[in-house]
């Protein structure tokens, strides 16, 4: 958003529903938590909320994406980059991926299972699959990783070879 639509990433305020996934984990100053027994899509009603990030739009025509054709946008954007958008990773520390390299890939092996078995959809438009592992992601991906960095989630920038093994 910041990149190509000139959001001022400084001065967006983020509201979120759940406790974060790491308990050593804490928010950066531009983070608070909607109260106990807020919902979204009525923070968004109440005008509380100025937009949100959703995975499906809610069937209420007071709701519009803030762009226009999201799908347009997004392979444009990859076209462009070259990269692909990283949402949720799964993680293991680097002393068990070095010391238990088959622990690491059973690991991988059993999301793969869980995948097939949730019977997740086929790939998007840009060939995007769900849930897809990889053990490193494109070149592309992994240099625009800094996003939480610039976000002021996380203290610094990391390199790629920090993350990926």
């Amino acid at each position: 958003m910041s990149d190509d639509y000139g959001v001022a990433l400084e001065r967006v305020n983020w509201v979120t529903f759940e406790e974060p996934h790491v308990a050593e984990y804490r928010d950066p100053p531009n983070v608070e938590r909607a109260a106990a027994g807020k919902d979204m899509i009525s923070m968004l009603r109440e005008g509380a909320l100025d937009a949100a990030i959703v995975g499906e739009l809610p069937s209420d025509s007071r709701f519009v994406p803030v762009i226009p054709d999201p799908a347009a946008a997004a392979q444009a954007w990859h076209r462009r980059t070259g990269a692909i958008q990283i949402n949720h990773m799964l993680v293991i520390k680097n002393a068990l991926a070095k010391d238990r390299a088959d622990a690491a890939a059973e690991i991988v092996r059993l999301f793969e299972e869980s995948k097939r078995a949730a019977g997740l959809p086929a790939p998007d438009t840009l060939g995007h699959e769900p849930g897809r592992t990889r053990s490193e992601p494109p070149q592309a991906s992994r240099s625009r990783s800094t996003a939480p960095y610039r976000q002021g989630m996380i203290p610094r920038r990391f390199e790629a070879e920090e993350l990926f093994a």
